[in-house]
This record gives C-alpha cells, sequence and structure tokens, in this order.
C-alpha cells in the first residue's frame, strides 16, 4: 500500500520544480480522477500536463513517449520505472536528490527577490537535507502522506 501511496505523489514533487505554475491540478487527473479543474484554461491544463510527463521523463532517464504510452495504459509511475528496470529504492533516491534540487531553486529564487537572507536559505536548505537523510520528508497530495 505505502508503494501505491509513494506513486502518486511524484507529479505533486516534480511540480514543484516548475515554480510559479506548478502541477497543482496534476492530481486531477491523476489522483482523484478526470474531475473539473478549477478555473484553468485549456492552456493551462495542457501546459500543466506536459510538464508533468517532461518531468517524469527526466527523472526516469526516458522518453517522454515511454510516459505518455504508460499513463495512457494506466500504468502508475511506479509501474513505468518498474519496466524501465528501476527499483522503488532508485526511485525514492531519484526523488530526493530531484526534491533537494527544487529546493536549491526556490530558496535562490526567494533570496534573489529579498524575501529571506542568504543565510535563512542556508538554513533551510540543511533543514532540508537532514530530514532527506533520515527519512522525515512527507510529502502530502491526493488522499495520504508518504515519508521518505
Amino acid at each position: 500500500m505505502k508503494q501505491k501511496i509513494f506513486v502518486y505523489f511524484v507529479p505533486a514533487v516534480l511540480g514543484f520544480s516548475l515554480l510559479g505554475s506548478g502541477i497543482a491540478s496534476a492530481h486531477g487527473f491523476m489522483g482523484r480522477g478526470m474531475g473539473v479543474v478549477n478555473n484553468l484554461t485549456p492552456e493551462e491544463i495542457a501546459n500543466r500536463q506536459t510538464a508533468m510527463f517532461e518531468n517524469q521523463a527526466k527523472l526516469l532517464g526516458v522518453s517522454v513517449e515511454t510516459i505518455k504510452n504508460g499513463w495512457a495504459a494506466g500504468k502508475s509511475f511506479q509501474e513505468i520505472a518498474t519496466e524501465n528496470n528501476i527499483t522503488v529504492e532508485q526511485l525514492k533516491e531519484k526523488m530526493k536528490t530531484a526534491h533537494l534540487e527544487q529546493m536549491k531553486t526556490h530558496m535562490n529564487a526567494l533570496v534573489s527577490k529579498g524575501v529571506i537572507t542568504q543565510a535563512q536559505a542556508d538554513q533551510r536548505l540543511s533543514v532540508v537535507q537532514t530530514m532527506l537523510q533520515n527519512g522525515k520528508v512527507k510529502l502530502l497530495k491526493g488522499h495520504g502522506r508518504i515519508t521518505m
């Protein structure tokens, strides 16, 4: 059950890398069925889904077509990873690395905009890195939580 829940968090983790746009509505496609996506234009929906496919492909080191074909066939992200010889542990490590890189990008943006100081950014990155190493990062999306 934990592995299945883990898979549904990947789009959310990857979505944070998009800074301004995110993939907040991607869970409407992946986690909650094909429900109504509030106040998004068809272009925004397409852009977010495209970004999700691209981020997943990059994370796994596969083509975007591989991700699209798996998604269209109803396969989970973990199933697509497994079919491409990526274990759950490898996927977790890839996600941890991606999460840390996203945090660095976010912290740099906050520092450059004057929202926080470099010292605050460094401290926050240190905290997140420790949490990742200790398996205490909880990602929330859809219907539950997972600890990495």
